[in-house]
């Protein structure tokens, strides 16, 4: 008589633990962001600059911009050839592992993710639209 051993549960059990803090594992320090400032449906040239807590970082839109990762919302102020500076604020999401980590039961790894600023992202391709371009 052959007794099989079920190894499902253990398996499982090291995959959870694994998975527990895997945005800060899979996500990196910084975070590279497409930055647009519109008008009237164009893409118009601003010199900008993004800032939070961690930093602060210039760079010419449309274009390309790396920041690193924080909590708290990113500010991007942009100037146009003939506009004043406008000024707008990204928020922090969470990313989509962290969210896998919180319905995979990872609380901690959850609370790890947030702790080091890794949990949550900006929003990859962010339009400003200038209200003076009507």
């Amino acid at each position: 008589m052959t007794q099989t051993i079920d190894y499902k549960l253990p398996v499982l059990a090291i995959a959870m633990a694994c998975l527990s803090g895997c945005a800060s594992l899979l996500n990196e320090d910084t975070q590279e962001l497409n930055v647009r400032v519109m008008c009237s449906g164009k893409a118009v040239q601003a010199y900008c600059r993004a800032e939070n807590s961690k930093g602060s970082w210039t760079f010419n839109a449309p274009g390309k911009v790396i920041v690193s990762g924080d909590n708290k919302g990113l500010a991007i102020t942009c100037k146009t050839q003939f506009s004043q500076p406008l000024t707008v604020n990204a928020p922090s999401l969470p990313s989509w592992e962290m969210a896998g980590n919180l319905l995979a039961g990872g609380i901690i790894g959850g609370v790890v993710d947030l702790y080091n600023n890794k949990g949550l992202r900006y929003p990859e391709n962010i339009d400003i639209s200038h209200s003076l371009c009507k």
